[in-house]
Order: structure tokens, then C-alpha cells, then sequence
């Protein structure tokens, strides 16, 4: 019986210890773009540790991955119970209004992460879009600013921000955005160049 035991212990600990690695194996399936998989090996994780923020972040990243927005914001909403101050929840689902058009609530979540974190760059970026569709022109400038400021390697938002100076009649600031742009690789910098810098 004591044999028994010691064989049994070992394949308890060991089939413990794949539940726990099956967060890690989600990873792996995450970045292999094996989101259904991923979605399994998370479910499995977290059906042992359900308030694993990251594991729940995760899973939502996957839903989202699989056009499943319902289910990643669950899983976001999920987290923000957990921790309301929560970044990459508060960013995500900020991401998912903006894809709506709903450009109030976006904002507000993106206000969110930069209470947080004053020097999300990320965060000001997509609170300057979610300003600027709504028509919110020099409030848009001063978060694509602040955005370059705290990273000025952020395309991105040299093209937006040109496109603001664009609105104000600023054509040779906008110019330079869009070459501030183009240096960095965004794709629609060389048509903004076309358009408006000849």
C-alpha cells in the first residue's frame, strides 16, 4: 500500500501541475494564433484560479482575436470587478467602444488608464482619436501631443495630429506630421503627403 502511495502522489502532482501550466500552453496557442485552443487551455486554468487577471485578460485578447467581442468584454468586465484601476482591461474595452463609434464612453475609459498611468502613450493616442472623430479638434492636438511626448516614435500620431493641423489650417506643421509619419512607416502617411503637400 505505501508503494502505491508513492506512485500515486506523482501522477497526482504532476496532473495538478499540467492544470496549472495550461495558462502558459494558452500563451503558446495564443501566439501560434490558436485562439479556440487558447480559449480551452485558458477556460481549464481558470476553472481553478477564476479571478486570474491575466489568465482572464488573456482569454478575452482571444475572444476578441475571434471576432467574439461580447465574450472578451465579459472578460474585461470581469476584471475591471476585480481591479478597477486595471490598464489593459480599462484600455480594451475603451478599443471596443472606439470600434462602436460610441466616442463618449471610449474616452472615458481611456481617462481611465491615464489616471493610472499618466504616461500611457497609447491611452492619449486613442483619446485624441476618440476626441477628434468627435469633432473635438484642439482637445485631439493636445492628446496626440501629449501621446508624442511621452513617445516620439508613435506614427501614428504625427499622422492624426497632421491631420488635425490639416483642420486648422496649418498646412506646412501638417506637412511635416505626415514626413514625421512616412519616416516611421505608417501606411497611410504617403497618400496624406500626396493630398495635401504638393
Amino acid at each position: 500500500m505505501k508503494h502505491l502511495f508513492y506512485i500515486v502522489l506523482p501522477v497526482i502532482l504532476l496532473g495538478s501541475g499540467c492544470k496549472d501550466n495550461s495558462s502558459s500552453q494558452g500563451d503558446i496557442h495564443f501566439r501560434n494564433q490558436e485562439y479556440e485552443l487558447a480559449i480551452a487551455a485558458y477556460d481549464e486554468y481558470l476553472s481553478l484560479k477564476p479571478n486570474n487577471i491575466k489568465t482572464l485578460y488573456n482569454r478575452g485578447r482571444s475572444y476578441e482575436e475571434l471576432g467574439d467581442y461580447d465574450r472578451a468584454l465579459e472578460d474585461y468586465n470581469r476584471i475591471l470587478d476585480i481591479n478597477p484601476d486595471n490598464i489593459h482591461a480599462n484600455l480594451s474595452i475603451g478599443k471596443d467602444f472606439y470600434r462602436k463609434n460610441v466616442f463618449d464612453n471610449a474616452a472615458f475609459y481611456f481617462d481611465k488608464v491615464i489616471k493610472v498611468d499618466a504616461e500611457n502613450a497609447i491611452a492619449h493616442f486613442f483619446k485624441g482619436r476618440s476626441l477628434h472623430k468627435s469633432g473635438l479638434i484642439k482637445e485631439a492636438l493636445n492628446a496626440y501631443n501629449l501621446a508624442l511626448n511621452i513617445n516620439p516614435d508613435y506614427g501614428e500620431a504625427y499622422l492624426y495630429r497632421g491631420a488635425v493641423n490639416v483642420k486648422l489650417k496649418k498646412r506646412s506643421i501638417a506637412c511635416n506630421d505626415f514626413r514625421l509619419a512616412k519616416s516611421l512607416n505608417v501606411e497611410d502617411a504617403d497618400e496624406a503627403i500626396r493630398r495635401y503637400c504638393r
